[in-house]
């Protein structure tokens, strides 16, 4: 994440990040790759760093999405509380992600939190958190187009909003029933009425009625406003039944790569409906969890532009292959809602080795000797510890005492973890072989030149 602040800073609209949650009891296996088996302070510092960074991405009207479970819930409102401002929590979105009923507990847990803050609340635009507007009220047309009707009076008495209105037609007079008032003033009325906006009921013969064309609802960017409990088809609500579970995402996930990959992936509409509540077309979206790659799948399939973040291996097989199948037009998720074809493009970057190299052939050993190999490689190229002294470990033979992974802690121990990757600052230096077509490439990326 450090690595693209220089470019991307204050420059990201919308976080969606699910990231390793903490559970109060040991999980006998991870859910995922990265370890679900944290203690409470550990795990809280490993997402304080992680979102104190991602807060520095976020432009001011930006906003960010991040999914926990109970256990780890609360304990994240706090910090996120420290980090974004109490003052730009929006809301605790309850999700529901399961429908089968589970006997592991008292009670068994369908739900799953999606703690949503705001980098300045009062810059975010309220429109986004207009739901789309359900087209299937307007039944009525004429030459004019589709409307619906609606009532022209409302609720509460306001002076200025009571006068006299007569029906055209048969010369009735109508005013405002009790306790009520018109919706516009007496000129604005008149005005609607010149443009064929009231009618007097079906037959011409009643009081009056407002006329809403669904092409002036689309331009005003009417819609219903999100509220905090989301239950319908067209959800208008915080508790997210009308998404996915991720039953269906496991489904989907089948259908691509044959096997089920990751124990609980989010489906594609969840993410949706952050990205329809936070962005316009061709904003920038952040995952720095990127799991599977289902943030960035959805961004591509609603015309926004990306950014994905992963730290383990199947970033290759799985995340990149789910990509590169967007592209080809992949008909899962939310492909049929968006009418998706495919199309467009990615780039795909890994950061350049350096001490995380010696860490993985550490790894990877499976002998004292190749351990050795290892070493002796490490000791003439690696970047140490500023405490290391190579002669004084050499002749210590407590190391040759030690079994195999009680080596590996220690060559671990002594490597600096500062420099897991290659500085871009050293990317010339001839000891690091860094290609110049890489070299190249890294230089595009920054817009600057390290001479």
């Amino acid at each position: 994440m450090h690595s693209l602040k220089q470019r991307f800073s204050n420059a990201v609209k919308c976080i969606f990040i699910d990231p390793p949650y903490y559970f109060i009891d040991t999980k006998p296996a991870d859910t995922f790759a990265y370890n679900s088996n944290f203690k409470l302070s550990s795990w809280l510092v490993f997402m304080k760093n992680r979102l104190e960074i991602a807060r520095e991405f976020l432009k001011e009207n930006g906003i960010i999405f991040i999914t926990i479970s109970d256990d780890g819930a609360h304990y994240l409102k706090v910090l996120a509380d420290d980090i974004f401002g109490r003052e730009n929590f929006i809301a605790d979105v309850i999700w529901q992600s399961r429908k089968s009923i589970s006997s592991d507990g008292l009670l068994s847990i369908s739900s799953t939190h999606v703690l949503t803050y705001a980098k300045d609340k009062t810059a975010i635009n309220k429109a986004h958190f207009k739901l789309a507007l359900d087209i299937e009220g307007f039944d009525l047309e004429d030459e004019l187009g589709k409307y619906k009707i609606e009532p022209f009076d409302a609720p509460n008495v306001r002076e200025n909003l009571e006068y006299k209105i007569t029906n055209p037609n048969n010369g009735d007079v109508y005013t405002p029933p009790k306790g009520r008032h018109w919706r516009t003033t007496e000129k604005e009325y008149l005005s609607l009425l010149e443009r064929n906006r009231i009618q007097f009921g079906s037959k011409g013969l009643t009081k009056p009625q407002l006329k809403v064309y669904l092409e002036d609802a689309i331009e005003a960017g009417k819609g219903k406003a999100a509220s905090t409990l989301w239950s319908d088809v067209t959800p208008d609500t915080i508790l997210w039944t009308s998404t996915d579970t991720t039953t269906n995402a496991t489904k989907h996930q089948q259908a691509m790569f044959g096997d089920v990959v990751f124990e609980n992936p989010k489906p594609e509409n969840l993410i949706q409906r952050a990205i329809e509540l936070s962005t316009d077309e061709n904003d920038i979206v952040l995952d720095y969890h990127l799991g599977s790659g289902t943030t960035c799948a959805v961004a591509h399939k609603m015309g926004r532009r990306w950014i994905g973040i992963e730290q383990m291996d199947y970033i290759e097989d799985i995340t990149k292959a789910r990509l590169l199948k967007v592209l080809e037009g992949e008909q899962g998720g939310i492909s049929k809602s968006v009418d998706w074809q495919g199309g467009g493009s990615f780039v795909y970057f890994e950061l350049k080795k350096y001490n995380q190299d010696f860490l993985n052939q550490i790894m990877a050993a499976n002998s004292k000797g190749e351990l050795d190999e290892v070493y002796a490689d490490m000791a003439k190229n690696a970047f140490l510890k500023f405490w290391f002294d190579k002669n004084e470990f050499e002749k210590d033979e407590n190391f040759r005492s030690l079994d195999l992974d009680q080596r590996k802690e220690l060559l671990i121990s002594i490597l600096d973890e500062n420099q897991l990757f290659l500085n871009h600052a050293d990317m010339r230096d001839s000891r690091y072989h860094v290609s110049e077509e890489e070299m190249n490439l890294t230089d595009l990326f920054y817009g600057a030149k390290n001479d």
